[in-house]
């Protein structure tokens, strides 16, 4: 094989090797029932890393959300105001529980989920 040739390989060895949970949903997606579990609102910004985190935990662990920016939606800021601000990012289950800042477990719980 050429260099380039083994290159390329090695590079998408190195991208699939990254991205294996995602490659295994690929081949084995989760039932559509795992998807909605509760209703969740993510308050977030665009250039927060613990929001990052929580849309990565939500792809993750297949849970289906609504995301609102506080900084670019006034609907966003409106419910962040109203949750009393305080950071992002702010979870929203089932309209009654409010998680604050990047917790796995605490969402998990309120979904009645299993880790």
């Amino acid at each position: 094989m050429t260099k380039p040739m083994l290159l390329l390989m090695g590079l998408l060895s190195i991208g699939l090797y990254q991205n294996w949970e995602l490659v295994g949903d690929f081949f084995n997606p989760p039932a559509s029932s795992t998807m909605r579990q509760g209703n969740v609102v993510l308050y977030a910004t665009q250039w927060c890393s613990y929001c990052a985190k929580t849309r990565k935990f939500f792809a993750k662990k297949h849970i289906a959300y609504k995301e609102l920016d506080v900084e670019s939606s006034e609907q966003g800021r409106i419910g962040y105001e109203r949750l009393g601000g305080g950071g992002v990012p702010i979870i929203v289950v089932n309209e009654s529980t409010v998680i604050r800042g990047y917790d796995p477990g605490a969402i998990i719980k309120a979904l009645g989920r299993t880790p």
